[in-house]
Parts: structure tokens; C-alpha cells; sequence
């Protein structure tokens, strides 16, 4: 259950009330077990079997509110990973990044206008990219969609429209803070921009991002794996450095009452002219609610290009099964496979574990 803190202000001079402001602490709390099995293209084989957060990244979040008046309203969301399964506590990153790694961690201000953000944010490809995601973007291996985005970015500024009629619209700009040599003086700084229509039983979305000076990396497929195999970082470089990476993706869903589904298309180049990266993914997803059970299915073929040579044929999926044992806490049951049917190597991996937000 969300616990909230309510505080009401009153100016000492006029002994007037100016604002209210509210703290919610949130968190999730996800254990899964399962296995995951790799080949390499040599047709090597490892099988690495452990306990890890599968459905959704543990973790605990503040957030919070203030009535600033004339209706504007400041607010602040600071959220940290947590790993129960190695008994790691908040900002721990032993897996997921380094200490004190935050997940989400920016403060704005919001009204008539829109609203704006400053701090650590999700980025507006990978929202895009979640479009016909009905898993809920999960850690099991299978969503391929996901190797060619950043989920969140640090020291970025974004602002969001209005809705009006069911569209909205979003800019960020993220600053790298890269300013010496000369020569790579503004290297990572990033710019992006989507366009959302939800209105009724239909939502669809439109996104691009230019980093600058910006190498392409994706994950590889069938390494060897680590103990914590839910979040082991695995990356090989497509393309050089030498020139600005692009990604674009757009999707949309319907909802049919029965069921949802949506499809998805994600795009990212990268590098010079003698070494140019590019990956390509064109995912569809369906979700079919049954009373306390939800059976969702993704299935996903794409192609990249290492450095300028042959394109490599790839393919992926996921099922998953969860079923709600009240409305904070769910069993779940996930499969998924990432394979290069060009090289043959792939990642198969399965799943079961429990999941209680609050």
C-alpha cells in the first residue's frame, strides 16, 4: 500500500494557507528463478541458473507533490534500484549499474502549459519502443526491440504538452558534458522529440533521438554468461564513433475489449561511411486478460549490420503468463528466446517467480 505524507504550509505574515504538498513512498519487490542458456555461433553451450528480479527491476521510489498555486504544482520523483536477491540495499549496482545508480531521479514543475523535467528520465525511444510491449518491458531475455536503446538518461531536460483532442507531444535535450578535445566537444549530447495519439481503444506513437558523436552497440547474442544472469551486460560494437546515431521507432495498438494488440518498429544507424552500423526491429504484441489471469505473447524479426558488412537475420520472442493473487501482488510465469539465425547463436531462458508492489 502507498503511504503518503501530507503537509499543509501557512505564511507566518499573513497566517494564510499557500500550498499542499504530499510524499508517496512506492516500491516493487520482484524474486524469480529460473535458467538461461546460451550458444555462441561455434555451437558452444552454457547454462547459468539463478534467483533475480524477472518480471520487473526491484525497486523503491519517493515521490512527491506541491500546490504552488494559480495551478502550477512543483514535483520530484527519485527512485532507486534494490537487489533482495544478493541482499543489496537502496542504490546497490553490483549488476545494474554502479553504487547509488538511480533508476528515475529529476524534479519539475507542471500547469496549464505541459510540464518540464530536469534529471535522470526515461527516454522517449524507449517508451516508443514499449508500444506493443504487453510484458511490461521484463528482464527475461526475448524482447529484441529493447538491445538498441538507452532506457534512461542522465541530465536531460523534457517537456511535455497538454493532451488536446488525444495528441501530445514531448522534446528532450540531454547534455553529455563532454567539452575537451576539441574534436569531441559534445560527443553523447542527445535531442529527441514524440508525438502520441491515445484516444478510445486506440493509442499510437512516433519518436526520434540524435546522440552526437555516437558508436552503436547492441547486445550480443549467446555470450557466456555471469552469476546475476538477469543483468549481465553484454555489447558488441556495430559501427565507429565517427558520426551521430539515429534512432527512430513508431507503433500503435488497439484495443479490441477482448484483447489488445499493437505492433512496433524500431530503427537505430550509427558510424562513417566505412564502417555504419544499423539495427531493425519490427515487433508484435498481443495481451488477453482472463478474470485474475493475463496471457501476453511478443514476437519480433529484424536484421543488423556489423561495421558495414552483411546484413544478420535476427528473430525473438516472448510468453507470459500472470495471474493477479490480489491487486499488488501476481505469480508469473516468462519464456523467451533472442537468436541470429545468420550465426545461429541464441539465448533461451524460463522463468517463475512472484511479484508485490506497494
Amino acid at each position: 500500500m502507498k503511504k503518503s505524507l501530507i503537509a499543509l504550509a501557512a505564511l507566518a505574515a499573513t497566517g494564510v494557507v499557500s500550498a499542499q504538498s504530499s510524499v508517496t513512498l512506492y516500491g516493487i519487490v520482484d524474486m524469480g528463478y529460473g535458467t538461461l542458456t546460451s550458444k555462441t555461433a561455434a555451437g558452444a553451450e552454457t547454462k547459468t541458473t539463478g534467483i533475480s528480479a524477472q518480471q520487473s527491476v526491484s525497486r523503491i521510489g519517493f515521490t512527491g507533490t506541491e500546490d504552488l498555486g494559480g495551478g502550477l504544482r512543483a514535483n520530484f520523483t527519485l527512485e532507486y534500484y534494490i537487489e533482495p536477491d544478493n541482499g543489496s540495499g537502496i542504490g546497490a549496482g553490483t549488476a545494474t549499474g554502479t553504487a547509488s545508480t538511480a533508476r528515475q531521479a529529476f524534479g519539475g514543475i507542471s500547469g496549464g502549459f505541459g510540464s518540464v523535467n530536469v534529471g535522470n528520465q526515461t527516454t522517449l525511444i524507449a517508451l516508443t519502443n514499449g508500444t506493443s510491449d504487453f510484458h511490461g518491458g521484463v528482464n527475461t531475455f526475448g524482447y529484441a526491440a529493447g538491445q538498441n536503446q538507452n532506457s534512461r538518461r542522465a541530465n536531460m531536460i523534457q517537456y511535455t504538452t497538454p493532451s488536446m483532442s488525444g495528441f501530445s507531444a514531448s522534446v528532450q535535450v540531454g547534455f553529455a558534458g563532454n567539452s575537451s578535445p576539441t574534436a569531441a566537444k559534445g560527443k553523447g549530447d542527445n535531442t529527441a522529440f514524440r508525438i502520441v495519439y491515445a484516444q478510445g481503444p486506440i493509442s499510437a506513437a512516433y519518436a526520434q533521438e540524435t546522440t552526437k558523436l555516437q558508436d552503436l552497440a547492441v547486445t550480443s547474442i549467446g555470450a557466456t554468461q555471469s552469476n546475476d544472469f538477469a543483468n549481465v551486460a553484454r555489447t558488441v560494437a556495430l559501427s565507429d564513433a565517427l558520426a551521430d546515431r539515429k534512432r527512430t521507432a513508431y507503433g500503435a495498438t488497439y484495443n479490441f475489449g477482448v484483447a489488445r494488440a499493437g505492433v512496433t518498429r524500431s530503427e537505430v544507424e550509427a558510424g562513417s561511411a566505412a564502417d555504419r552500423g544499423k539495427y531493425e526491429i519490427t515487433s508484435v504484441g498481443v495481451s488477453v486478460p482472463m478474470g485474475a489471469l493475463t496471457l501476453n505473447a511478443t514476437t519480433d524479426r529484424g536484421n543488423l549490420t556489423d561495421s558495414g558488412g552483411a546484413s544478420q537475420k535476427l528473430s525473438a520472442y516472448q510468453l507470459s503468463a500472470y495471474y493477479s493473487l490480489s491487486k499488488r501482488t501476481n505469480l508469473y510465469v516468462i519464456t523467451g528466446e533472442l537468436k541470429n539465425k545468420t550465426s545461429s547463436a541464441k539465448d533461451n531462458q524460463y522463468v517463475i517467480g512472484l511479484r508485490h508492489t506497494f
